[in-house]
């Protein structure tokens, strides 16, 4: 009940600012009782999807990656705030790379190469998205670079960037070649930070969230 009224909102059959059919009517609708409409408005609202107007009904809402972005909001983001988001990862990430190469340990090494394992047996399930295991890689490359000012940055925007790198991979499930580009890139920036090069690791960082921007775009 949730997706359908959802699709009707991201098709534009209701826009920001307007009204959603009363209850009643959204029963008849849907062919379906109350109280799972009921049900669906309170988890939209939630979600930032809609709001409760004073006197009853629920009008639509703005969406903005800035918002709560859970599932429900993030499948309905204008992709050019997703494009944002991304700009913002090269920009940090490409500086973590630099850091995380030159302040690696053994133990940071350890965790990035475990992380890369997981990514490979991810991409071997056709069904599996990787998005956990894509984020624990980049999350051990932090972690490397030893700065906890910056860790607790990117631990500040952990939810927005657990859904935009779910949204983002969700894109290639199926598309075994493109999966396994995405693992070689990975590849490349956890060898890098292992010879500790350091513009290597940047370039290589960069390129990659590059790839994942241009192929976003696309869509």
């Amino acid at each position: 009940m949730t997706d359908w009224i959802k699709e009707m909102i991201k098709e534009g059959k209701y826009k920001p600012g307007e009204k959603l059919p009363a209850e009643t009517k959204l029963s008849e609708m849907f062919n379906v009782s109350r109280p799972p409409i009921r049900e669906a408005l309170r988890v939209l609202e939630a979600s930032g999807v809609i709001k409760s107007k004073q006197g009853g009904g629920s009008v639509v809402q703005p969406i903005s990656i800035t918002n709560l972005m859970e599932k429900t909001t993030l499948e309905m983001v204008n992709i050019d705030e997703v494009l944002h988001l991304l700009e913002v990862r090269i920009i940090l990430e490409s500086q973590t790379a630099v850091l995380a190469a030159k302040r690696r340990d053994d133990r940071d090494l350890e965790c990035i190469q475990e992380a890369l394992n997981d990514m490979r047996l991810a991409i071997d399930n056709e069904e599996s998205i990787g998005h956990k295991q894509d984020i624990d890689f980049h999350t051990a490359i932090v972690k490397a670079a030893h700065n906890p000012v910056l860790q607790q940055t990117m631990d500040g925007i952990s939810n927005l960037y657990y859904s935009a790198t779910k949204f983002s991979l969700k894109k290639n499930v199926g598309l075994y070649q493109k999966r396994q580009q995405v693992l070689q890139e990975h590849e490349n920036i956890a060898e890098a930070i292992r010879l500790q090069d350091e513009e290597a690791a940047k370039e290589a960082m960069s390129l990659h969230l590059k790839n994942a921007r241009l192929k976003l775009e696309k869509y």
